[in-house]
């Protein structure tokens, strides 16, 4: 039972007062207690530290400190000499801890000679922070070993203890005080990160009569758990226990004579008031001044392995800790090339993580370099060379993991294949000039390995300045390249919006930065910018304009809404590209320039009133899209709820029902997902007060339901959202789908995006873009001279691949199209992808450090087929997702460099394989009522737990653990693992909205391929 009252309080004073006093009268005053700091992993006997001996404490009352106002404090001020002896150890550590008037520690001072690879200073800090306690027990906020936490303190009663204050003191929320170069969240985003969670508490045994301390407990428990199923429980969190103990030794106790007689010889005198003076005297020489907070010795790279590769000190391949040479490496190779044969499962999932980890472990210098590019092959020097690894699936997986390593070693290796790739590609020689086994080679150069480049993690600029370079020398000639090979299928500007992903991790605070930048704006301006030219709607020009509105989505700056905007405002642009413009300016940074965000309300809101036909718009089809497109940028940039209604209110007065019923159901949706505020929602739809401005709403015929205006969705914007949710393993994913379709039902642009969800926040994971023009021909309406084109844009994570045309021409090609298509599942892409990379250092009160790394990868493979009739004009097409997820959590100790001992780990990991099928059935007379689709989790999908706990050698080359298999069965174990759950969880069809589900049981569809 905790309590603190106002006598208690009262009394505490009087004893701190008394105590004080009575340090005045003497000297010093000098104690010696047992110490005892321990940790350990219940389940994991091997992640274990323990570690004894004794703590003498010499304490010394200053002088009070003078507050700003000249009067001096109440309180006196205290210097304790803390001298830790350790078992084994024949010199003590030792520290100068100064306790302020509350007596919390204002700070440490530690001896010159100690440096920061000492991890053993991280015990004498710990000890210091048992004494970082207030005197009268005021909750607050305190700093020790621990970091940053807030702190309460109770009394606890004790039946018949009576001369001792047994005071409990618990440590919430904290917060490590900095973290070493080498930790943080490389992940795609911050919802992967893992949950850390710490209860920390001490009890304090407190002579009543003279305030001595005469006992105090830490014990502190970590828990670090992946989420993988709800509650987060289960068999992939990690606990791990934290124990100190300091106990009073008697004075007339031998063993306090026997410490006293060993460490007499290195308690000094100081006859000095001067803090400075006496840290010197008592310390023996030069000092350091530090914070309680626990230091992170530095790691060799074969120990650190992580993705910082700066941070670690360096190591050649031959040296002692590595001993590593090209028949080794080729050996270990070999193994990985086997075991990730077959992507999309859990095992060879599993084995590219582990790849991952060992390149990570190793350094970034010149012989490295060289002895891994010869061992991996990746870097080709002829062209037999590269066509033989475009044969082989091998190559385009190694360079992904190559990508996912991301340490400066891998990045270069991937620099130096795109320079040689680049080369082999020959791109200065063009038409018939051009050898014909140069083809394939370019056409992975741009779009497959460029593309891949966007998934960089942790670009350097260097690394960006590089890949730039190659890419701004490149465009001009993969640019002529596309002219005059006429269809080609290749977007000759994938290089620039893949670099421009890496350019979004940088903000352009420094002159490197800022240089690079500046280039991408200029670039970017130049490729949007239309101005008075008369605009050449051809297959490049597109390509041009929307590469470049993917990559100033990337990048997000303010500055190209200008040129964003000359393009939505040009009537000889397809109306379908300007609408890609309108997304791309809805998601620039505003913030960044409040002003622009003035101007483009303002020219916005003139953009929507316009006439039509008029400057912006020659059919009612494009004033929709437009329009649509306009409303919710402007929706974006946060215009008040009044404004939204007046807007739905004009489209309302002058009859334009579907625009208004699209721009409602954009409203409805905001409204449901919670992105609008309930009494925003209400004004809009029913024109009452906006509850925090007193506003009030006139949205006219625009109010109420907005399926009201007609029974055909076709010239309207379609909108389906909501959740697909798998209770095991736990996964809550957000789907949006819209698309837009012309007045005879044809479609025009559709967007289906797939976000997975938590309570911090949303992932985006992949998307489809699909933009159609003219494609009212194909069924004999509109323009029957018009020149239909289609394109499909793809992303997944950061990477994305901008809209390139699949399709131009008529019903011939049609045909063709339909004819050449797979009838069965073939794949189009796959890709290993590393989505979770976190890593952080947990301190604990007993002065342990704990290295956490949270890995988790995805190799996946999309399919696609075709089923369709020309007789009956319908088709049903698919895309089928076959993806693997492994996650691991690691934990283990820091020790002493010098410490020759096995880097021992606790391994607790999770891993599925699913298949999703995603079918779209489409009758083409019926369009656009007749369209049906379908989601769902096909087949068994397995899920899988496992833990290991394992010893590497300290010598890399040694580690019998850098490929790891996994066991085949639950509670099957082998040298590294024991699996602990092999679940099989049945399929499941996901709901798609009211309106899919009665277009499809109006069709009579099934949600089966064939």
């Amino acid at each position: 039972m905790f309590r603190m009252e106002g006598p208690i309080l009262l009394a505490l004073l009087c004893i701190f007062i008394r105590f004080t006093s009575s340090k005045i009268s003497s000297n010093a005053e000098t104690h010696i207690y047992s110490y005892k700091s321990e940790i350990h992993s219940p389940g994991n006997e091997h992640l274990h530290g323990l570690i004894k001996g004794h703590v003498l404490v010499n304490s010394r009352v200053i002088g009070s400190r003078r507050k700003p106002s000249g009067t001096t404090g109440s309180a006196h001020r205290l210097l304790l000499h803390i001298l830790l002896e350790l078992e084994g150890s024949q010199i003590p550590l030792q520290g100068l801890v100064l306790r302020g008037e509350s007596g919390l520690v204002e700070r440490i001072y530690l001896p010159a000679s100690y440096n920061s690879s000492n991890i053993r200073i991280n015990f004498l800090k710990s000890v210091a922070g048992v004494f970082n306690y207030h005197h009268l027990f005021v909750p607050g906020v305190e700093y020790d070993a621990s970091g940053k936490c807030r702190t309460f303190y109770g009394e606890v009663e004790i039946p018949g203890v009576t001369k001792v204050m047994v005071i409990d003191k618990q440590k919430v929320a904290c917060k490590p005080i900095g973290q070493p170069v080498d930790a943080g969240i490389w992940s795609v985003s911050s919802i992967f990160k893992g949950i850390s969670t710490t209860s920390s508490w001490v009890r304090y045994n407190i002579e009543r009569e003279t305030g001595l301390l005469v006992k105090a407990t830490t014990h502190e428990q970590q828990s670090i758990t992946v989420p993988m199923n709800e509650g987060a429980t289960g068999g992939n969190d990690m606990k791990i226990d934290g124990l100190q103990e300091l106990e009073l030794i008697k004075e007339s106790s031998s063993e306090r004579k026997r410490i006293m007689e060993k460490l007499q010889s290195f308690v000094k005198t100081t006859q000095s008031n001067d803090l400075m003076t006496m840290a010197v005297q008592l310390l023996g020489g030069p000092f350091t001044i530090q914070h309680l907070a626990l230091s992170i010795p530095p790691q060799s790279a074969s120990v650190g392995c992580g993705i910082q590769s700066a941070a670690f000190i360096m190591e050649t391949l031959d040296s002692p800790k590595v001993g590593l040479n090209v028949n080794t490496l080729k050996e270990l190779l070999n193994k990985f090339k086997k075991a990730t044969e077959d992507p999309a499962r859990v095992s060879s999932a599993h084995a590219a993580l582990q790849l991952i980890r060992f390149l990570r472990c190793l350094s970034s210098n010149q012989a490295s370099i060289q002895t891994l590019a010869a061992t991996l092959e990746l870097i080709p020097s002829t062209q037999r060379e590269i066509s033989r690894q475009l044969d082989s699936k091998w190559y385009n997986q190694l360079t992904d993991i190559v990508i996912d390593c991301g340490t400066e070693l891998c990045l270069e290796l991937l620099r130096q294949r795109i320079v040689k790739v680049t080369q082999l590609a020959d791109l200065e020689k063009v038409g018939s000039a051009a050898p014909r086994e140069v083809l394939p080679v370019r056409n992975y150069l741009i779009n497959n390995l460029w593309p891949s480049v966007a998934h960089i993690s942790n670009p350097s600029i260097n690394i960006l300045r590089e890949l730039a370079a190659i890419c701004f020398h490149s465009l001009p000639s993969m640019e002529k390249i596309f002219r005059v090979a006429d269809g080609s299928s290749e977007n000759p500007f994938n290089c620039l919006l893949a670099t421009s992903s890496l350019m979004s991790h940088f903000k352009g605070n420094y002159v490197e930065e800022r240089l690079v930048l500046n280039k991408y704006e200029e670039t970017l301006g130049n490729y949007i910018t239309i101005g008075s030219k008369v605009f050449n709607d051809d297959i490049l020009s597109r390509h041009k304009l929307l590469a470049g509105f993917a990559a100033a989505e990337k990048l997000r700056l303010p500055s190209l809404s200008e040129p964003i905007i000359s393009v939505v405002k040009n009537p000889q642009v397809p109306s379908v590209i300007r609408a890609v413009g309108l997304k791309s300016l809805g998601n620039l940074d505003f913030d960044r320039d409040s002003k622009k965000t003035d101007t483009v309300i303002d020219i916005l809101t003139k953009f929507i009133d316009s006439t039509t036909p008029g400057p912006y718009f020659t059919s009612a089809d494009d004033e929709m899209i437009l329009k649509f497109g306009a409303f919710s940028v402007l929706l974006n940039l946060d215009i008040s709820a009044p404004e939204i209604a007046k807007i739905i209110s004009k489209f309302a007065t002058k009859k334009q029902w579907s625009l208004m019923a699209s721009c409602r159901r954009l409203v409805d949706s905001w409204c449901e997902n919670e992105l609008l505020s309930e009494s925003a929602c209400r004004c809009i739809r029913y024109g009452d007060m906006v509850s925090d401005s007193k506003e009030k709403c006139y949205p006219g015929l625009g109010a109420g339901w907005s399926g009201l205006s007609g029974t055909t969705s076709a010239g309207e914007v379609n909108l389906i959202r909501g959740d697909i949710f798998d209770n095991r393993p736990y996964l809550l994913s957000d789907y949006a789908l819209q698309w837009s379709t012309g007045a005879h039902g044809e479609i025009r642009t559709s967007n289906l995006a797939i976000s997975l969800i938590d309570s911090d926040g949303e992932a985006k994971l992949m998307s489809f873009n699909i933009y159609g023009s003219q494609m009212e021909s194909l069924l004999g309406k509109g323009d029957s001279g018009a020149n239909p084109w289609l394109s499909v844009g793809f992303s997944l994570f950061h990477g994305s691949v901008p809209p390139t045309q699949v399709f131009s021409g008529g019903m011939t090609e049609i045909i063709n199209i339909l004819f050449n298509a797979p009838s069965e599942p073939t794949p189009f892409y796959s890709a290993t992808r590393l989505p979770i990379d976190v890593r952080q250092y947990l301190p604990s009160s007993s002065g342990w450090i704990l290295k956490n790394d949270l890995l988790g990868i995805v190799s996946i493979e999309l399919s696609g087929a075709l089923s369709s009739s020309l007789l009956s004009q319908s088709g049903t097409a698919l895309v089928r997702t076959r993806a693997a997820l492994v996650v691991e959590n690691s934990l283990n100790l820091l020790f002493p460099e010098n410490q020759h001992i096995p880097v021992v780990s606790a391994v607790s990991g999770a891993g599925t394989a699913a298949r999703f099928d995603f079918l779209i059935h489409m009758e083409v007379g019926g369009m656009p009522e007749a369209i049906c689709m379908h989601l769902q989790r096909s087949r068994l999908t397995p899920l899988m737990r496992w833990i290991g706990k394992f010893e590497d050698s300290p010598i890399l080359s040694n580690r019998t653990s850098i490929l790891q298999p996994l066991p085949k069965s639950v509670n099957e174990a082998n040298d590294n693992y024991k699996l602990v759950q092999y679940l099989r969880v049945p399929p499941v069809s996901f709901h798609l909205g009211p309106l899919n589900a009665g277009r499809c049981r109006k069709i009579g569809i099934t949600n089966e391929w064939n």
